[in-house]
């Protein structure tokens, strides 16, 4: 019987397991943590957004316009209601929300763990923890995979496994603590891969402004805009969380890819926050209050905080040193003017992104022009490469993990000796 490897027992590493040992192989995950899945316990908040029913163009970015074609092909092949039908195979029913995302019945990350690992026990899957994978050697040379044990029983230990197929699945860099801590992008260029940069994606953006500690914690609708060099590149609107270092929430998640490859390269970012979404019409809104007579009573705080939370108000008055205790008819129609005109576009500097320990996915990885529509290595042919180790990272709403099941069983049913 043909050994097939499986490098990392993430998503798509226990996916590609599943189909690999259906066609009759014999396979073994090699996983360097003390437990398969541990990111998948992690995703949706616990929850785990399997995939989502939408329409998958624009949901996911990579290098080039022939990769994104290469990721749109493959959730063709392999799509939202392949997974579902998949799941339900092993056991997990599944329901749709309004949004389109798709989520366990019982919402619960643990139970998707649970039905995988029961697969892979039904069909021999042999599983091995604390095994991280330290070499590769095409088959020409052997075709092995060179490992080193941890635990306190195992430490320092060495062993090779022998393999007739090799499946790398070791994840990205994001989330170390789950077990994507890089390793896969140098077993890849032992293999004579090239690696796309590697950058944080689904992260929270650290921006410029002492101002931000005073609104920490403070949660509100907006809508975002990303400007690169000045220039309109990106919006997004929900729920937007302020910190004390910075912006963090969906909006700003599904655009700090996008930061952080241009701040990568130089170029300045920056956020323009609209705090007030639900007036769909500015100036039918300014000319509704042509004259701020009527609030001369008021303090402009008070004013403010009449439409965005009451630390939002108190920052943008200070901003623009406009006592707390000021009265509109002091500060004059002008400055009143100008600190409700930012509510509508408060703009911050975005200085970086958190590092790999915060982020969800990463962009960067593996050209998908390097592997082929089953994601066989174009360079080493007894090698497959799938999930985030390939350069391709979705925006949120389950369709990373869609990306990991689809890459996972193309390749698993794919695997041919």
């Amino acid at each position: 019987m043909y050994n097939v490897i499986v490098a990392g027992g993430g998503a798509s590493g226990l996916t590609a397991a599943i189909f690999a040992a259906k066609n009759g192989y014999q396979v073994t995950i090699l996983e360097h943590k003390d437990r398969v899945g541990k990111k998948i316990l992690m995703t949706g908040n616990g929850r785990c957004n399997l995939t989502n029913m939408n329409d998958v163009h624009g949901k996911y970015y990579s290098s080039d316009k022939q990769s994104l074609q290469k990721i749109y092909d493959t959730l063709v092949s392999f799509g939202a209601n392949d997974t579902r039908a998949f799941f339900e195979r092993i056991g997990l029913y599944t329901k749709e929300k309004k949004d389109g995302g798709v989520y366990p019945v019982s919402e619960q990350a643990s139970v998707v763990l649970d039905v995988l690992r029961d697969e892979c026990e039904r069909l021999g899957v042999r599983t091995i923890t604390g095994c991280e994978v330290r070499t590769v050697k095409p088959l020409k040379q052997g075709g092995t995979v060179g490992v080193v044990y941890s635990g306190e029983d195992a430490a320092g230990r060495q062993a090779q496994f022998h393999y007739d197929r090799l499946i790398l699945a070791t994840g990205g860099k994001a989330a170390p603590a789950s077990g994507s801590d890089g390793s896969g992008y140098r077993l890849a260029k032992m293999l004579g891969h090239s690696v796309i940069k590697p950058l944080p994606a689904l992260v929270q953006l650290r921006c410029a402004g002492s101002f931000f500690k005073s609104v920490s914690g403070v949660r509100a609708q907006a809508g975002i805009t990303l400007y690169i060099d000045n220039t309109k590149a990106a919006f997004d609107e929900g729920e937007l969380q302020l910190t004390d270092y910075g912006i963090s929430g969906i909006p700003v998640f599904q655009f700090s890819r996008m930061a952080a490859r241009a701040l990568d390269c130089g170029k300045l970012c920056e956020a323009g926050i609209n705090f007030l979404p639900y007036v769909e019409d500015r100036a039918s809104f300014f000319k509704k209050n042509a004259s701020l007579k009527r609030w001369d009573y008021k303090t402009v705080e008070s004013l403010l905080s009449g439409m965005v939370h009451k630390k939002l108000a108190a920052m943008i008055c200070k901003k623009n040193k406009i006592g707390i205790g000021t009265l509109v008819s002091e500060a004059g129609e002008k400055a009143v003017r100008e600190c409700i005109a930012q509510l509508f576009d408060f703009r911050v500097k975005i200085m970086e992104t958190n590092p790999f320990e915060n982020a969800q996915v990463c962009s960067g990885g593996v050209p998908l022009w390097e592997v082929d529509e089953t994601f066989r290595s174009k360079l080493s042919k007894d090698v497959y490469l799938v999930g985030e180790l390939l350069d391709c990272d979705g925006i949120c709403g389950g369709y990373n993990l869609q990306w990991a099941w689809a890459t996972g069983a193309i390749a698993g049913s794919g695997v041919s000796v």
